[in-house]
């Protein structure tokens, strides 16, 4: 029996972290290749509590296990994140936006016609995808779109009504794409809930699809992934029958929501299965990519790698990422992210230098989606804590992102 109180608690930790290990149905092998560390290192953790009093352990492994208060392993109250996530300068004012937008009286008159709002929208999606900076874009565009939004649904009757909801869902995706973006997790909720409300008195089966496409991201990013992939199967029956490429693109992106899901869940077959269903999709429409959720063939080649990193294979996430031309992914922030997808993979089989390539490619492609990407800044801040001499070029990316 251990003889300290801190023997005592290590213990109780290795114990915990097999149970939650188990739980998830990974091997030994499987998780102690997740947070860097040999099997045996793992074995005597579970087995004599060896290392579980280090804080830099615990979050690793809370990490990878998909654990998200750290008290599931120790008995105490404290987030499993390691840095602290800045919040970007337009969310206060965005929050106070969301709820104002009900709050404020009807207007008299309409704000502006549906077609110009529907304008500004298609605008605002835009500048998402080509902006290097796209969460300040959205930023400044979303309250101005939640008020005159809001105000339509108010000001509009009959067969206008439900285009005026139809809007709203929009702007509200718009809403929770950017609380997503910068890890605003409950301003992300909210968006969610309001947008699959608007698109439920819109009426329109597609939007409702599309909402729950949106909550499907939100769960991925709270690490719900049990959450994300019954979302996105429940929203598939609302485009059970596509009958246009839009439907089917739709019906595709929730399907490799499926597979992220069922991935995190570390069910690999299942995620697979998803990820098959939404190829072939992809190999049907042929060219066509969707503005909204990027779906097409890249963006399935590129949730190859992300299944892949997620199901702790580096080398097959590795080989996916090889059969991609970065170029032919239409969206910064998704580019971005494949970038930071890739480096955890090669952080996974130990190959530093190729982590440094793609962090600060990422960098490149979008400066605000490793701003505010919990795993791209964990890696940068493990190479700053881990290793004495940093090059210049994860030095200058460590400081711009606060982490030095």
């Amino acid at each position: 029996m251990p003889e300290s109180a801190g023997d005592d608690l290590a213990g109780l930790i290795g114990t915990r972290v097999e149970w939650h290990r188990r739980r998830r149905g990974l091997s030994r092998r499987e998780l102690s290749t997740l947070v860097g560390h040999t099997e045996r290192w793992l074995s005597l953790l579970e087995q004599e509590g060896r290392g579980a009093l280090r804080l830099d352990n615990l979050i690793d492994l809370a990490r990878a296990l998909r654990i998200a208060d750290l008290s599931s392993l120790v008995g105490r109250r404290f987030s499993a994140t390691a840095l602290d996530m800045p919040e970007h300068p337009a969310v206060p004012e965005v929050r106070k936006a969301l709820t104002n937008a009900l709050l404020a009286s009807a207007p008299e008159e309409p704000p502006g016609s549906a077609a110009s709002l529907e304008r500004r929208i298609r605008h605002a999606w835009d500048a998402w995808h080509v902006s290097r900076t796209q969460n300040t874009q959205l930023g400044l565009l979303l309250p101005g779109l939640l008020r005159d939004a809001t105000a339509l649904t108010r000001t509009s009757s009959g067969t206008q009504r439900r285009r005026a909801y139809a809007i709203a869902t929009s702007v509200h995706l718009l809403g929770q794409r950017y609380a997503y973006g910068v890890r605003a997790m409950e301003l992300a909720a909210k968006f969610t809930d309001r947008a699959l409300s608007a698109a439920v008195t819109s009426e329109d089966a597609y939007l409702m699809a599309l909402a729950g496409w949106g909550s499907a991201m939100t769960s991925l990013t709270a690490q719900q992934p049990q959450d994300a992939e019954e979302t996105a199967l429940a929203a598939l029956h609302h485009v059970a029958r596509p009958v246009s490429v839009d439907e089917q693109s739709l019906r595709g992106a929730l399907l490799l929501f499926a597979a992220m899901g069922a991935a995190g869940d570390r069910r690999a077959g299942d995620a697979w299965r998803h990820w098959e269903a939404a190829d072939r999709i992809a190999t049907n429409i042929g060219g066509h990519v969707d503005m909204q959720t990027m779906f097409g063939a890249t963006n399935v080649g590129i949730y190859a790698v992300a299944v892949n990193v997620e199901c702790g294979r580096s080398s097959a996430a590795v080989a996916s990422a090889a059969q991609l031309n970065p170029r032919d992914i239409p969206s910064t922030n998704r580019r971005a992210q494949h970038f930071i997808d890739l480096a955890r993979s090669h952080f996974q089989a130990g190959d530093h230098e190729s982590v440094r390539g793609a962090l600060l490619a990422s960098e490149r492609a979008s400066k605000e989606t490793i701003a505010f990407n919990p795993e791209g800044r964990q890696i940068v801040s493990d190479i700053i804590r881990t290793n004495r001499s940093v090059d210049d070029g994860i030095a200058g990316l460590a400081e711009r992102l606060g982490l030095r």
